[in-house]
């Protein structure tokens, strides 16, 4: 099965037809028929091991001879130099997914572009993406926008990189999210009020928040360097903003404005 995320084609493998299977019933929207770019070979473990009550995101790290090497509670991925190939011993879909999102945010570093988590609405063909900490609200602003009837991009994983007449955001099949895109108009960060408003918000502000939200290429000084750089570059192209917004249909009235001006 092969997988399209944000123009990037991915096939996956695996010795488990099972995990196929569960795959492509989470993410029938995101399935492609188009030639893959990269691959990713899932392994069974020698022996199977009790799958931890609590998950983490490992940070990648330097493997041996090059490439990147995840390892979780109970599987291990080495993903080679070159970000298009991977292999993955383990179990179950969340070593999968895991090593989808590290590849992914290589794939856009080569771009120029990030993987943030965040929530990215779109309308008339321009999306704005807005960031923050658990809690902050972005679910909840995804939930009003999608009762509305307007089209959330995605509610965890946005991509987002430069093109030449600007920046586009995409969905991703993680959590809500569709295989669409658009121009990226805004980011933002969230707050919660009584009535709904727009904020002019600098684009530091911004920043502190968006490179706590955005992920690693590499976990080491490189990708530290990119990842501040990327972020300077696409915080310089679009409007920063700060969303104020109460738990109703006014939230998304007041996006809708700012993205129609």
């Amino acid at each position: 099965m092969t997988l399209s995320l944000a123009g990037w084609t991915v096939a996956l493998e695996s010795e488990e037809p099972a995990l196929e299977e569960a795959l492509a019933r989470a993410f029938p929207a995101f399935l492609t028929s188009a030639p893959a770019r990269a691959h990713v070979r899932v392994l069974r473990p020698s022996v199977s091991g009790a799958t931890p009550g609590v998950r983490s995101l490992p940070e990648p790290r330097p493997a041996p001879g090059g490439g990147l090497r995840v390892d979780g509670e109970d599987y291990v991925a080495d993903i080679a130099p070159e970000g298009r190939s991977a292999t993955v011993t383990g179990e179950g879909r969340f070593p999968v997914d895991t090593v989808l999102k590290v590849m992914l945010a290589g794939e856009l570093a080569r771009r120029g572009g990030l993987l943030v988590h965040g929530v990215a609405v779109e309308h008339q063909g321009r999306a704005a993406l807005w960031t923050g900490h658990s809690g902050a609200g972005k679910s909840t602003l995804g939930a009003l926008w999608a009762r509305a009837g307007g089209t959330v991009l995605t509610d965890e994983l946005v991509a987002v990189w430069p093109e030449a007449d600007g920046w586009r955001a995409a969905g991703t099949p993680w959590n809500v999210g569709v295989p669409q895109e658009a121009s990226l108009r805004v980011v933002g960060t969230l707050g919660w009020d009584a009535a709904s408003r727009w904020e002019a918000q600098g684009a530091g502000e911004v920043a502190r928040v968006l490179l706590l939200n955005a992920l690693l290429p590499e976990a080491f000084a490189a990708g530290r360097r990119y990842l501040l750089s990327a972020a300077s570059r696409l915080l310089a192209s679009v409007e920063t903003a700060r969303l104020v917004f109460a738990r109703d249909a006014s939230a998304v009235n007041v996006v809708r404005a700012a993205l129609e001006r």
